[in-house]
């Protein structure tokens, strides 16, 4: 580099210093060495070292300085541009640098993730893996033997894919708050997709790389550490051979309640096949079968779609279902379950009107015929009916004349 350039930057001649950079740019120049950027560093103003490393980048040392020297948006710059050496890094992770660490990461990865898992403080492993994951089942590992337990927990609550060799760990290491990390982000995820859900298998399906194989849960029974099993019980669907493995192992009813009461028919999830009347007779032997019906289902839509005829029938008769859960109901066709309903509605509270729509789409002219009897009707439920049951109309217009 000229001479000339060190009285430049004690001058801290701007606009020259910017024309110099230009020029040596274009001609193909130098950057400056190391003895110059220390100097430059120490003179120049943000506007300038912008020009300068519009153009070039730092030496090792002359980054750690420009860390801490040059105003924020030039730091951001630069490391947007440039990026930082791998030494560099390794100072930010060991100076705790968690301000500039998050720049770095925004739109760049470590050269040396294992170095963040060894030397970084629980702040800085936080911002890592608030924009990336981890790369490895090693790493992973590494976060979930880590002394700040809750870096784990916070890495699963991001989303993150867990293998099964790391679930593996999990269940064999009785680690409990991973574990329910897991199973608390899976239900999450469950009860959310299964509101819209058509086919239960096909659900689990797609969340199964979230969930725990057949053989993971049957492991979290024979750990025999009842807070994970808890937290499988309220929070993880049971796979056909776990709920054969809780009546091989006779189980307390209690827990098959526990069960039942947090997941059951959510997403159209039930036992299958015989499992369920086992279920029901291990229930009804200690006189828990209400466990079924005496709690109000925050997904009563999925109840009445999936549950048995009995179950919601006795559920109706000790709660109002919601709209959308009566248009289910009537939707089914069941002609007893919708009778049932219909009762329990008396002139001065009937069913919705979307309900309404839908009862007289099917055309059950009994059951319409009792509707009308004590409870007028909406407009889009009368139109139709005028067309599939013009007899039906006249007599309704005779009970409820406006």
């Amino acid at each position: 580099m000229s001479k000339k350039i060190i009285p430049l930057i004690e001058r801290n001649a701007s606009e020259e210093l910017k024309a110099y950079f230009r020029d040596v740019s274009a001609e193909g120049g130098m950057p400056l060495d190391v003895h110059e950027e220390l100097v430059f560093l120490e003179h120049c103003s943000g506007d300038v070292i912008l020009s300068y490393i519009n153009r070039f980048r730092f030496s090792e040392r002359a980054e750690k300085i420009m860390l801490d020297k040059v105003p924020i948006n030039v730091r951001v710059t630069y490391i947007n541009y440039h990026g930082l050496c791998d030494e560099v890094q390794k100072y930010v992770i060991d100076q705790n640098l968690v301000d500039v660490a998050r720049e770095f990461f925004k739109l760049r990865d470590l050269s040396d993730v294992d170095y963040l898992l060894v030397h970084g403080g629980s702040e800085m492993i936080r911002a890592y893996y608030d924009t990336h994951t981890f790369r490895t089942d090693e790493q992973i590992l590494q976060l979930l033997r880590h002394k700040n337990s809750t870096l784990f927990t916070g890495y699963v609550n991001k989303g993150y894919f867990i293998s099964d060799a790391i679930k593996h760990e999990i269940v064999r290491s009785e680690n409990d708050a991973a574990f329910k990390a897991l199973v608390y982000r899976y239900c999450r995820m469950f009860k959310s997709k299964a509101k819209n859900a058509r086919d239960y298998k096909e659900l689990v399906k797609k969340l199964s790389p979230y969930g725990l194989r057949s053989e993971q849960q049957i492991m979290v029974f024979d750990t025999f550490d009842r807070i994970m099993i808890e937290a499988m019980l309220m929070n993880i669907p049971l796979s056909v051979e776990a709920q054969d493995y809780m009546f091989k192992r006779n189980f307390d009813a209690q827990w098959f309640k526990l069960h039942v009461e947090h997941l059951y028919c959510v997403g159209g999830y039930r036992f299958e096949g015989e499992n369920e009347a086992k279920l029901f007779r291990v229930l009804a032997k200690r006189n828990l079968d209400d466990c079924l019906t005496a709690f109000r289902h925050s997904d009563d839509v999925t109840f009445v779609k999936f549950a048995s005829t009995d179950a919601v029938r006795k559920y109706i008769k000790n709660f109002w279902l919601t709209d959308d859960a009566q248009v289910a109901l009537i939707s089914g066709g069941n002609s007893a379950l919708i009778k049932e309903l219909l009762s329990r509605y008396t002139p001065e509270h009937g069913i919705c009107w979307q309900a309404e729509v839908v009862l007289v789409k099917l055309n059950g002219r009994d059951l319409i015929d009792f509707y009308i009897s004590f409870h007028t009707m909406c407009w889009e439920a009368l139109e139709i009916l005028k067309v599939s049951n013009p007899e039906l109309h006249k007599k309704y217009y005779t009970l409820h004349q406006y």
